[in-house]
């Protein structure tokens, strides 16, 4: 590697230089088209001696002003070399070009693709597209199969879809953002997950515990906050297909345009599935005396979906950046009874969304930014199951500003405003009393954010939102904080607390549950959720035999101030409530990865859950969660990097099971989940195969009262896989 020297800057007394005697400037690539690409990580120093800083991803850089005179300002940067440099608007702003002298040089290594910071205070773990392509990862759901932060359950026996928990709860207490801008809540909360596929999505950050005040009031135990592929870092075409045993059929196709002011992506994804499978045993339909293969139910759902994404990034001013994108989604979902039976129990799901946003900003200059994001969208939901009727519309728009202040390399403060309005126009009819409603929420507030470092080894975040909501005319507080402490460079100790409040929307967030003849009832004074969450994390890097391997430990528990209870303890009812009473749950996860041989990566993983909530008066655990869970996870690449192989063991702990006439146990039993991933690469193009299930679990009698769905039907105590093995093939194909 040849080191790059700046020419000499002799810095004269007589420069204005601001406040806190810092000198501040860019790092710039010239490109081919005549526009500035700025460059991430170009180290910027003093000659002859060990003060320096590197470039941010925008391409700035803040030093401290030399103490001697005169001084040289140098940088280096692997494979380039100095064009030119300027001194303007009181910037030292570097322009580097690549070298052509530079012999090659080939460097071999390997990065896991599953990453967790020891510097970040907020405990946050990264996972990368490789990760990802160790499964089918069709969309969002099943996107955390080789993960043990994020538990992947089983909705109910007839939807064929897969929900998330995250520290012992359910997915709805989970924040979900699309690049820190909200992106399932409302309406979404029920199918959303579905509407994000695995091929659009360059990385996942899971935050465990409470997030930034700056993302919203949400996060009761976590932050996912999903990074889609941008056009300078896309390929400028991405192509995905993929089917599986059952006839199931997926294509995702992404292009990119990576030269211009504007650049952009387009993603589109087709998913088909038109076929009845029911692998269940043998159901006797009594209206017409005959047998029918299966239960009578199909195992997977017959799906049309639809969906795109085109966004547009602004990069020509070296002052502003900008997007817009606009998202839409169609999607028709039919499950239920064969079309062979007389009167057959009908599962069928309609959703189409329009989502529109925008994100406007300035650059880190003289340690001042500020940014705008901005939302709207509108999202229609028609459902039927059997005789429950749910019909809803969702109007919403977003607004969230952002300021932030550095002052110097101790204190930043971010601070802002944002403001929720949403619209609900919902309908309900079958087992309950039938309504009509128009429901509107605004939820405005004010946040700030301080950041204190004083040194490399501590750092704290602390802040705190005030929200206002007009339906209960209150305001409500979410103070939060979040340390950060390295004892070693290989160790940290992160401690985090706060407070959140969530708007419930009670039917949507369990639409599972109307897979049943429960009459259902909904409190008439149903009030915004709150809790408050505490834990804390160590995570330790090592080395063992000159390989490297990290420990992880996260213990985390979250106590409801107010909850909406889901209450299914009684087998014909469905009941919503406010909690009277205590509302916990307790977290505890162990994580090891180690790479066990060259390329041989290993990964363990063990958590247990213990989740209380008051069910009308009495003290129970919550129903259908598993009381602990276990990962094994085996990848391992050959020396040219052309197979991939993947093997993943989930073992899924005991749950209790809400009593029923059907049912002569209350606990059910303990299994194993395993899955295998293998790639071929070649140099623009991948072949993988792999199977789900491969041991062929299902749940014995997943739907109670299938011969009589108008009463002691219950398709929703689902605690396993409905559906056995699936054996999938799929083609990848990039245009760099």
């Amino acid at each position: 590697m040849k080191r790059i020297v700046m020419i000499a800057i002799v810095l004269i007394a007589s420069f204005s230089l601001n406040a806190q005697n810092k000198i501040e400037g860019k790092v710039l690539e010239l490109s081919k088209d005549g526009s500035f690409v700025p460059i991430f990580g170009a180290n910027v120093y003093w000659e002859g001696t060990s003060i320096g800083t590197t470039t941010d991803i925008n391409g700035d850089y803040y030093i401290n002003e030399a103490e001697f005179f005169p001084a040289i300002l140098s940088v280096s940067y692997v494979g380039y070399t100095v064009d030119t440099n300027v001194f303007i608007n009181n910037q030292y702003v570097f322009y580097l070009k690549p070298s052509i002298d530079l012999d090659q040089v080939d460097v071999e290594g390997r990065r896991n693709t599953t990453n967790t910071s020891l510097i970040a205070p907020i405990n946050t773990q990264t996972l990368s597209t490789g990760e990802l392509q160790k499964a089918a990862c069709c969309n969002l759901s099943e996107s955390f199969e080789t993960n043990t932060s994020v538990d992947v359950v089983y909705s109910d026996a007839v939807s064929g879809l897969k929900k998330i928990q995250m520290l012992g709860l359910d997915g709805s207490y989970i924040q979900i953002t699309n690049e820190s801008m909200p992106l399932i809540r409302g309406l979404q909360r029920s199918y959303g997950l579905t509407y994000v596929p695995g091929s659009w999505v360059e990385s996942i950050q899971i935050i465990k515990g409470m997030g930034s005040v700056v993302n919203g009031y949400e996060s009761f135990t976590g932050q996912i906050n999903l990074e889609y592929f941008r056009p300078f870092n896309a390929d400028r075409l991405s192509w995905n297909v993929y089917t599986n045993t059952e006839g199931k059929l997926e294509n995702n196709l992404l292009l990119a345009k990576k030269n211009g002011k504007w650049q952009s992506n387009l993603f589109t994804h087709v998913s088909y599935f038109d076929k009845e499978v029911d692998h269940n045993g043998t159901y006797h339909d009594h209206t017409i005396h005959t047998d029918h293969s299966g239960d009578g139910f199909v195992d997977m759902p017959r799906v049309k979906q639809f969906g795109f994404l085109n966004r547009w990034q602004y990069l020509g001013s070296e002052k502003y950046r900008g997007q817009i994108n606009i998202r839409g989604m169609l999607e028709e979902r039919m499950a239920g009874q064969t079309k062979d039976i007389v009167n057959p129990y009908i599962a069928d799901i309609d959703n189409k969304l329009l989502n529109v946003y925008a994100k406007l900003g300035t650059l880190n200059t003289c340690g001042k930014s500020i940014a705008i994001q901005t939302s709207l969208l509108i999202h229609k939901q028609d459902a039927q199951f059997g005789n429950n009727v749910y019909d809803g519309l969702q109007e919403s728009s977003f607004f969230n500003l952002i300021r932030e202040r550095t002052f110097n390399d101790f204190h930043s403060f971010r601070y802002g405003f944002s403001s929720y309005a949403d619209r609900f126009t919902e309908r309900f009819e079958g087992n309950t009393i039938p309504y009509d409603q128009v429901r509107t929420d605004l939820i405005s507030g004010l946040y700030t954010e301080h950041t204190y470092g004083p040194s490399e080894m501590f750092k704290v975040v602390t802040g705190i939102r005030a929200d206002y909501y007009n339906i209960t005319e209150g305001l409500y507080y979410s103070p939060r904080t979040n340390l950060r402490y390295n004892p070693s460079e290989n160790t940290v100790l992160r401690l985090s607390a706060g407070k959140a409040f969530r708007v419930s929307q009670t039917l949507v967030e369990n639409l599972n549950y109307l897979n049943s003849s429960r009459f259902v009832t909904i409190d008439n004074a149903i009030v915004p959720e709150e809790a408050i969450n505490y834990g804390i994390n160590a995570t330790y890097c090592f080395y063992l035999f000159s390989r490297e391997g990290i420990i992880n430990l996260d213990i985390y528990r979250t106590e409801f101030q107010n909850q909406v209870v889901v209450d299914i303890e009684d087998q014909d009812r469905l009941l919503f409530y406010n909690l009277d009473g205590s509302s916990y749950a307790n977290s505890i996860q162990l994580d090891l990865d180690y790479e066990l041989v060259s390329r041989l990566q290993i990964r363990l993983g063990y958590k247990i859950n213990n989740t209380i909530t008051t069910f009308n008066g009495q003290q129970k655990s919550v129903p259908l969660l598993p009381d602990y869970r276990a990962l094994f996870n085996l990848a391992y690449t050959n020396n040219s990097k052309k197979w991939l192989f993947d093997f993943t063991t989930n073992h899924i702990g005991a749950s209790r099971i809400p009593i029923h006439d059907q049912l002569d146990f209350q606990y059910s039993e303990p299994f194993f989940l395993v899955n295998f991933n293998i790639t071929k690469k070649w140099d623009d193009f991948d072949l993988y195969f792999g199977g789900e299930n491969i041991f062929n679990y299902t749940q014995d009698n997943p739907i109670l009262g299938s011969d009589d769905w108008s009463s002691n039907f219950d398709a929703s105590l689902i605690y396993a896989p409905v559906h056995g093995r699936v054996c999938y093939l799929g083609i990848r194909y990039q245009l760099k």
